[in-house]
Parts: C-alpha cells; structure tokens; sequence
C-alpha cells in the first residue's frame, strides 16, 4: 500500500497540474469539468453502502453516431450517491479520481462500497482527502488563524473554508494530531447542521442534494449529444432521449424557446 506521504504528494501535484496552489479551498467539481474533458459525472441515488463507481475506456457515443472508429475510448464516467450530503459527494469525487488517474488497476469498472477496506478503497480515501484539503494547506490554516486548541467551532470553520465532511475533517484533524481521540468522538456526536447554523453558515455542506438534482449529470456526454445533434447525426427526437437517459430534462422541454 502506498503511504501517506506518496498520496499526500499525488494530490499536491495534481493541483499544481491544474495551476492551483496546496493551501486554497477548490471548487472540485468545476475544475474537474474544466481539467478532464472527457469526464461526465452522474448523479443519482444509490444504496447507503454505495458511495460512488467509476468507469475508464468507456464509448459514450459510438453506438449513436456513424463513427466507426475503433480505437480505445479515452472516456471516463464517474457515478456519485445523490443520497449523500455535498460534502460527501466531494469526497466521492475526489476518491473516483485516484482510481482513474493514479491506481495501477486495471478494471475498468471499479464499484465503491463502505465495506470494502481493501488497500485500494483505502488509498483512494486518503488521496480524497488530501486533494480537497493537502497536509501543507491544514498546517497553514491552523497557523493563519492562530488556533491554539481546535474547538467545534473552529472545525466547522475549517469544514467550511475547505468544504470537506465533517466526517473527513475529524479524521484528518485526528491523523495530524490536532484534536485527541476524546474530542473526536465528542465532535462526532453532534447534530453538524445545526451547529453549522448557529455558526452563521448554510448547512449546504451536510445535507442531500436538492430533488432537482438527485438525478442529474455534466460534463463530456452532454456536450457529445450537442454536437451530434448540430452536425445533423440524429434527430431532435434522439437529442431528447438522450438528453433524458442521462437526466436532462431542463435541456429538452424548453429545447424549441431558444
């Protein structure tokens, strides 16, 4: 298993890959998008033991166009839990990452379960929470901010700065020795969105996503069904039912207003 400092180091040379520095916060899902064209995220619910899957070497179109091109597909899909909170859903996205960028494996379909403590599952945790929050970027924030003993507000302030779980934050909070065991536990136990309100911030980061979006997708595929459809490869007719297979509703119901 690779260590934490080869993770650690895996994530800070991905955000310096994007231009991006180890100590801010990131918005990932809009670097994502913008860093790996050949992405497209998939939100839907799953069980409560399932927080994401990934998928590399998958054709999003060929089936639909009249491009008989067989080389291998550089696509990539990653499907996130819409059950999960934001927060979560970062993670996910983060931990996806390291099975399609950094792992050795060689599945092209990689299902992630809770119950699955392999090493693999184990890294791709650790790499998520490097890449959202890097080791350097939680020494800086406790120095800027003169913390001198992490309380529970102190925490959520952090959680908000670096938009991680309230669940990933104790434990990196824990691993670099900040809090005790004590305090993690007693951190734990506390009802986050309303300590997070009372705080002054949204909740946004520890609750599910809006029904709007509890189906739901970006990236790659929408663009592809776009183009298909400018370059007269499939009908208005095709364009809506793919745009409905992949969730997008909002893309073809007010299709003929534009």
């Amino acid at each position: 298993m690779r260590d934490r400092i080869k993770l650690n180091s895996f994530a800070v040379e991905l955000r310096r890959d994007w231009e991006l520095n180890p100590y801010s916060p990131i918005d990932l899902f809009s670097i994502v998008l913008s860093k790996l064209p050949d992405l497209t995220i998939l939100f839907y619910p799953m069980s409560d033991n399932t927080s994401g899957m990934c998928i590399k070497n998958i054709d999003l179109f060929r089936n639909n166009s009249n491009d008989q091109n067989d080389s291998k597909s550089d696509d990539m899909v990653v499907c996130i839990n819409s059950n999960m909170s934001r927060g979560r859903q970062r993670f996910t996205l983060a931990h996806e990452l390291y099975h399609l960028l950094f792992e050795d494996d060689q599945r092209d379909l990689i299902i992630c379960e809770s119950s699955n403590k392999d090493d693999s599952e184990l890294e791709a945790n650790i790499f998520a929470s490097y890449l959202i929050m890097p080791y350097e970027g939680l020494e800086r924030y406790y120095k800027t901010n003169n913390i001198v003993r992490w309380t529970l507000e102190d925490t959520i302030r952090a959680e908000q700065f670096f938009q991680m779980s309230h669940h990933a934050m104790l434990f990196r909070l824990r691993e670099q020795e900040f809090i005790t065991k004590e305090e993690c536990l007693n951190f734990r136990k506390v009802l986050i969105g309303y300590e997070a309100r009372i705080n002054g911030f949204s909740d946004d980061l520890y609750v599910q996503s809006d029904e709007s979006k509890k189906y739901y997708s970006l990236g790659k595929y929408i663009r592809l069904v776009e183009k298909a459809f400018t370059e007269n490869k499939i009908s208005d007719g095709k364009r809506d039912e793919l745009l409905l297979d992949a969730f997008r509703s909002d893309l073809t119901f007010n299709f003929n207003e534009k």
